[in-house]
């Protein structure tokens, strides 16, 4: 069974939205991560939605 195409916008959604700034979510304000970038991470994580690891980045 695979999630609807509302339910993975949100996933990526949460997951921009909820990114760390300053070691804190910008829109919980928890230190770290928050549950709703957990939720969504997990989510995407399960249906295999993440894509490949990147291997472009380099370690500055």
């Amino acid at each position: 069974m695979t999630p609807g195409d509302a339910t993975i916008r949100r996933w990526w959604r949460d997951l921009h939205d909820h990114r760390q700034v300053d070691g804190r979510c910008p829109v919980c304000g928890t230190p770290r991560r928050c549950w709703p970038w957990a939720d969504a991470y997990a989510g995407l994580l399960t249906h295999d939605l993440l894509g490949p690891p990147r291997t472009d980045v380099r370690p500055v």
